[in-house]
């Protein structure tokens, strides 16, 4: 029997019409998550109003078994889901949110606690099979896949030194290590809305994370991760899918991992792993900004963050973050090594037009290798000069 390769099945997905014929409903997909051979899975959205509309999967006849176990833990809970078989190989099964294959247990946990309602109109992320955000009127409730327990923990630490959102009024501890609440906080971020002072808070903001290294307790720090990955196991990651799509794509990030820097060098601190303006919530009445999402926070050389925002940020808010680290104390590193970093931080996020289904995400990747090539070939960088003006934690906490 011909079973589809995985590069039909990215197609047949990344397809609208494809997808809706196999769905029944006019839909698109969000997001993807791709194991080659194996599955595909997709968050959908309605094509005419962006709601979200479940999720869906392929999956080859070596997991096919995964189905018929997450239809038994639907029903159990109430939810339906539906499967066809797509004519070439391949099982099709779609669900509600809710009814999410790894999500949904620790879903129907929240809404016994009453913390949610309807999922589809409320949502503000969904990864499938990893992870959701959504609004409600006891705020914003985070549902994932790992534990959350040393997250809630680092938090708790982080927020004595920079605003981040604080529980809300009368909730002191989740329900359950997979369900945590937040306060909504803001009405936009700095990727929806850049802010030029707010840029600035927010560089003094991740310099007083990384100055708090100093009081991180040894419990919270023998549990973060101190193995910041190399370029070439970055590389690794990506071509592991990118050879069953675009083997000559594939070969070009490879490559790039074999000759971007290595791992950065300085004294290890408390970062937060995942820096960029989509982290960074504002409120445009006040300017106030708070930072957000910490589930990649490890012990790494400071540039690592720097690099992080550096890399999806544009040039003029790239300066104003700097500015504003190093006035409030943070220590800029060399240009050379910030350029670095930011070379390795876009091979990190190289694949990031495929996990969000756009259909020309191989146009798209070639342009980000393209700049990549561009950041390792360019002259080495002027020395970004900025005076200080005061101690990490006064600055943040006035912003706060």
């Amino acid at each position: 029997m011909y079973v589809s390769s995985t590069r039909s099945a990215v197609d047949a997905v990344l397809d609208p019409d494809r997808l809706s014929q196999l769905v029944g409903a006019p839909v698109r997909a969000a997001r993807l998550r791709i194991k080659p051979g194996v599955s595909i899975t997709v968050s959908l959205l309605d094509a005419d109003s962006d709601r979200s509309a479940g999720w869906g999967r392929m999956l080859w006849p070596v997991s096919r078994a995964k189905a018929t176990k997450a239809a038994r833990r639907a029903q159990r809970l109430g939810l339906r889901t539906t499967q066809r078989d797509t004519g070439d190989g391949l099982l099709f099964q779609t669900g509600e949110v809710a009814a999410d294959p790894t999500l949904a247990k620790h879903i129907a946990a929240a809404r016994d606690e009453a913390l949610l309602g309807e999922l589809e109109g409320n949502l503000l992320r969904y990864n499938p099979l990893r992870r959701l955000v959504a609004r409600t009127p006891i705020g914003v409730v985070r549902v994932t896949a790992a534990p959350q327990r040393r997250g809630e923990r680092l938090q708790d630490f982080i927020g004595r030194y920079l605003p981040v959102p604080p529980p809300p009024p009368g909730r002191d501890s989740s329900p359950s290590a997979h369900v945590t609440i937040q306060s909504f906080v803001g009405d936009t971020d700095l990727s929806r809305h850049y802010d030029p002072a707010a840029t600035a808070r927010a560089g003094a903001a991740l310099a007083a994370l990384h100055a708090a290294t100093a009081d991180l307790p040894d419990a919270l720090r023998m549990d973060l991760d101190d193995a910041e990955p190399g370029a070439q196991n970055q590389a690794l990651v990506h071509t592991r899918i990118l050879n069953h799509l675009d083997p000559s794509l594939a070969a070009r990030v490879h490559r790039l991992g074999e000759v971007l820097p290595g791992r950065p060098h300085g004294r290890e601190v408390l970062i937060h792993g995942d820096a960029s303006p989509d982290q960074v919530l504002m409120d445009q009445s006040t300017g106030r900004i708070w930072l957000t999402d910490f589930d990649r926070a490890r012990l790494a050389p400071a540039v690592v963050d720097l690099g992080s925002y550096l890399a999806v940020a544009g040039p003029e808010a790239g300066q104003e973050l700097l500015k504003g680290y190093a006035e409030a104390g943070g220590d800029l590193p060399d240009p050379a090594e910030l350029q670095a970093a930011e070379a390795r931080a876009r091979l990190a996020r190289i694949q990031e037009p495929l996990r969000h289904a756009d259909p020309h995400w191989r146009r798209r990747i070639a342009v980000e290798a393209d700049r990549i090539e561009a950041l390792l070939n360019a002259p080495s960088p002027r020395v970004h000069r900025f005076p200080r003006t005061g101690a990490c934690h006064q600055r943040t906490r006035e912003a706060s």
